[in-house]
């Protein structure tokens, strides 16, 4: 059985390894297996999508029985032919079921020469220097039924972006060796994918290496923009020679969380680019929003909000002829485990809301179930806890911050983009103070009476501030858990605690909590 894990892909590339990658065909790459169906997915997530000449759609992800990016993922290929109103899974690609193998971050990308290429990872027992960069064509990306080649390994790491055609007819990959020098490749094909060879790569700082996750933008200057995922956000580094050299990547002016972005160049010369929150805000995985550039990314406008839930997130995309832009990322991979799209068209974007009749958002590709899932009684039921107070109602208050109503849908932190996904019913008519998760904050007492706060169990969370409240005199409310935002993470499950404070009494504590009363 070993052999199966070894010779087949040698590398015939310039730059590449030393010696050549040791992956065999996968197992399987063909129409999907019993075991692959959608009702069979405890995890699904990290997608692609590209549309044909002719309107069809193709997107692909990668998903899998157990909960989580493990040994058991397997990369799906759907398509639509009725503009995603159904899918229908064509092609999956699974290398050893559940063996030491797993392939993941896919990619589709419509390459200039009309032809699909279906891009994949494929890894070797969880070790990233087994990595190889799997593609598969189809020919007539038109037909559901499209004439494919075999899979053939054609590089050493991982391309989580699509490549990029350059004004010198040459096609770009944004190859990514992970927590190395020079991690965000440019690897280029001079003869239509026949043969890629390393041009060069950027370097981010030993710090702030994480998943590289590169995308290119050829300036009207000819020089190559290359924005680079980090542990802080986006990092970016500019060639001025074609992708030969590159200077060491610097903090970009874009904030953005440590996640997938997508930037393109439109049909009208301006870029667009799909990033979390708005153009000068750092928040979570949520509010996924469309942005364009008149000016070759100095300057960004507009805002079309496309999906503001918590766990949204790997937006990738491709505008077609008739100027329509579709963009797909995914929702809640342990949960609702879903793979949706938002269609729209450039004037949306700059205008920052629908004007066109194109707009259309939330559009379900997949949704996963069945699998391995998480046990469901997570949430604890707290019967040690005390009864609710009610009565006398107090009230806290903090300088320059607001009280809102506790209710789903409410952001929840002046510094987080969270939002809050579910409220106890106990509280239902309480409002909460909207303070920064992050650092030490004191409130204040200022009507004396019952106040209360949602913190995670220390249990659940690092960071919770029970022991803190606990220490000032509060006590835990025998109240079940609350799913308080993006509800698939156990870790941000909350308890909540009650103290009765006199008036002007300080109430003290750090990351994170919400503090709730009844006006």
């Amino acid at each position: 059985m070993k052999k199966n894990l070894l010779p087949a892909c040698f590398l015939a590339l310039s730059g590449f390894c030393a010696e050549p990658a040791l992956l065999a065909p996968p197992r399987h790459a063909g129409p999907p297996l019993p075991q692959h169906a959608v009702t069979n997915r405890a995890f699904t997530g990290i997608p692609s999508v590209a549309v044909s000449p002719g309107g069809r759609l193709w997107a692909t992800w990668y998903a899998g029985v157990t909960p989580g990016e493990d040994l058991n993922n397997y990369v799906v290929l759907s398509t639509s032919g009725d503009s995603g109103k159904t899918w229908k899974e064509v092609l999956t690609v699974d290398p050893d079921a559940d063996g030491p193998r797993r392939v993941f971050d896919p990619e589709v990308w419509m390459a200039p020469d009309g032809k699909l290429r279906w891009f994949w990872a494929d890894r070797i027992g969880g070790d990233a220097k087994t990595d190889g960069l799997w593609m598969m064509e189809l020919a007539d990306p038109d037909s559901e039924t499209s004439a494919r080649t075999e899979p053939a390994c054609i590089a050493h790491g991982v391309m989580m972006c699509k490549p990029v055609p350059l004004s010198t007819g040459e096609w770009a990959l944004p190859l990514c060796t992970w927590y190395s020098e020079q991690s965000s490749k440019m690897v280029v094909s001079s003869d239509k994918g026949k043969t890629w060879t390393t041009r060069g790569g950027a370097t981010i700082p030993k710090e702030d290496r994480t998943f590289d996750e590169q995308m290119f933008v050829e300036r009207k200057d000819h020089s190559v923009w290359l924005l680079s995922r980090t542990k802080y956000g986006i990092a970016e580094s500019v060639s001025t020679d074609g992708g030969k050299t590159w200077p060491d990547m610097k903090p970009s002016a874009i904030p953005h969380p440590s996640a997938r972005f997508f930037i393109t160049r439109l049909a009208s010369g301006n870029l667009l680019l799909v990033k979390h929150g708005p153009m000068n805000e750092k928040t979570a995985r949520s509010h996924l929003t469309a942005f364009v550039s008149t000016d070759d990314g100095k300057t960004w406008g507009g805002g079309l909000p496309l999906d503001e839930r918590s766990g949204v997130s790997y937006p990738d995309g491709q505008q077609t002829a008739d100027g329509l832009i579709r963009v797909i990322y995914d929702f809640d991979r342990t949960g609702a485990r879903n793979i949706l799209m938002a269609t729209f068209r450039e004037e949306d974007v700059a205008a920052g809301k629908p004007v066109s009749h194109a707009v259309q958002l939330r559009q379900l590709v997949s949704a996963g179930s069945g699998g391995r899932e998480k046990r469901k009684a997570d949430v604890n039921a707290n019967a040690d806890g005390a009864p609710l107070l009610k009565s006398p109602a107090g009230a806290l208050a903090a300088e320059g911050f607001q009280a809102e109503p506790l209710a789903p849908g409410a952001k929840l932190f002046t510094d987080r983009a969270y939002t809050c996904a579910e409220a106890p019913e106990a509280l239902k008519s309480a409002h909460f103070l909207r303070i920064p998760l992050a650092g030490k904050k004191t409130l204040r007492c200022t009507r004396a009476g019952t106040v209360y706060v949602l913190t995670p169990a220390p249990d659940r969370n690092k960071d919770s501030v029970a022991k803190a409240l606990l220490d000032q005199g509060f006590s835990k409310v025998g109240l079940p858990e609350v799913r308080l935002f993006d509800p698939s993470n156990t870790h941000n499950f909350c308890t909540l605690y009650q103290k009765a404070c006199t008036e002007n009494e300080a109430v003290t504590f750090g990351a994170w909590a919400v503090p709730c009363f009844f006006k």
